[in-house]
């Protein structure tokens, strides 16, 4: 497996387990708000909690791998100075450097008010909880952004890897489409 292949497929899985953190950290917040026993879609605020942790861990975990996939590439690149990289570099490393700040404050934020709702008055862990709300939401804008700035990527990488049915309607290179539409016909003559 390449290094591109594999970068997808861990790309892929970070898609699926942070939209099931997204998803269960919007139902907590707009919901069922923490200090209620309500339920949505027959789950109460308990589980549905578990599952934004447990989503957010893994998450976590799929961020340290890739960054560890990814280190000769962030090393090499912070060595360079602002001022010598193209615009299309010095975009990423700002959008990539913000989604960091971020993610670090939204995963401390979101540990603190997990660990202090046990010893805390539930006003005080709030504090935690609504500053973990603005960093995640602030994550999550700059997460769309880098996503953009790699759309070419992602998009190549789909068609390359993800099944021709699913692929299919991946938006790109024309002439890479027709390329690999006129290959794909090759092979089923």
């Amino acid at each position: 497996m390449s290094n591109s292949e594999r970068n997808f497929w861990l790309d892929l899985t970070l898609s699926i387990v942070y939209s099931i953190t997204i998803g269960s950290g919007f139902l907590l917040w707009l919901v069922i708000p923490q200090g209620t026993n309500t339920a949505f879609a027959g789950i109460d605020r308990g589980v549905w909690l578990g599952i934004h942790i447990g989503s957010g861990f893994l998450g976590l975990m799929g961020v340290i791998l890739h960054i560890v996939w990814h280190w000769r590439w962030l090393k090499a690149l912070r060595g360079r100075p602002f001022r010598t990289l193209k615009k299309p570099v010095l975009a990423n490393r700002v959008v990539n450097r913000m989604a960091w700040i971020s993610f670090i404050a939204s995963n401390v934020l979101g540990l603190q008010a997990w660990l202090l709702t046990a010893s805390l008055p539930a006003e005080s862990v709030k504090i935690f909880a609504r500053f973990h709300v603005i960093a995640s939401i602030n994550w999550l804008v700059f997460l769309t952004a880098h996503l953009v700035l790699h759309q070419r990527w992602v998009a190549s990488a789909a068609r390359r890897y993800l099944p021709r049915g699913i692929a299919g309607n991946v938006k790109g290179n024309k002439k890479q489409a027709h390329r690999a539409g006129r290959s794909a016909n090759l092979i089923s003559n």
